[in-house]
């Protein structure tokens, strides 16, 4: 189910043409299952696929982009994740996780909750989910590589595409493997900084912003919010 919110854009997001990426996006999952039904190697890895983890929000304060999608469902449901549709609110509040939990107390410290419940997109740049990035990476070599430079290559196509059809004011990256792959979109950067804590840049239209992470942890939260927090301001 869609929230009213979510119906309004979907409409307009469908005037942009990106409704065909949820085609685009099935289209290569079936590939992948094809691939786990032929290798138990594959199969072990794969864990499904899921889009949006929140309303579809045309201008959101905030896109959160993750790197990919965990094993959180496969683990719940004892079955992959098939999830193409936007869910009818972010979904760290819909379910109770370290990372969500993290990142609504970083929120809560910036007194911002209400801009992460409200006016946040949240995808991962790869939509395909494994346990943990290094499962990820034996998975797409794995592949046939066919399939597996498809996979790098649309997950640039479509992220890029989201990011210009929503118009985002910040790009919030949870962690560095996220903002690598998302500064490989832009070729021109402006004002970029960084702490021990954080990396940024600015780019003609949008601020790309990353949290470091260790072991899945935000590091010094409490940092990360001061800096954060001035460019929400």
């Amino acid at each position: 189910m869609v929230c009213p919110t979510a119906i309004v854009n979907l409409n307009k997001i469908k005037d942009m043409s990106i409704v065909n990426l949820e085609k685009e996006v099935r289209k290569l999952h079936f590939q992948l299952m094809e691939c786990a039904e032929k290798s138990p190697e594959i199969a072990q890895l794969y864990k499904g696929c899921q889009i949006w983890y929140s309303p579809i929000l045309v201008k959101p304060n905030i896109l959160l982009i993750g790197f990919n999608p965990g094993a959180g469902y496969f683990n719940w449901e004892g079955k992959i994740v098939e999830q193409f549709e936007p869910l009818t609110a972010l979904e760290y509040y819909l379910s109770d996780h370290s990372l969500a939990n993290q990142t609504k107390k970083l929120f809560q410290w910036m007194d911002k909750e209400d801009v992460l419940r409200n006016n946040t997109v949240k995808i991962n740049f790869y939509f395909f989910a494994t346990s943990n990035v290094t499962d990820f990476k034996k998975l797409t070599k794995l592949l046939p590589n066919e399939i597996s430079a498809q996979l790098f290559h649309l997950a640039r196509v479509w992220t890029k595409q989201i990011i210009e059809t929503l118009e985002p004011e910040l790009i919030l990256c949870e962690g560095v493997a996220a903002f690598d792959e998302v500064a490989a979109l832009f070729e021109n950067k402006f004002s970029a900084d960084k702490s021990e804590v954080h990396v940024q840049y600015q780019t003609e239209n949008v601020t790309v912003f990353a949290y470091k992470r260790n072991q899945g942890s935000i590091i010094e939260k409490e940092k990360v919010a001061s800096i954060l927090k001035t460019l929400l301001t």
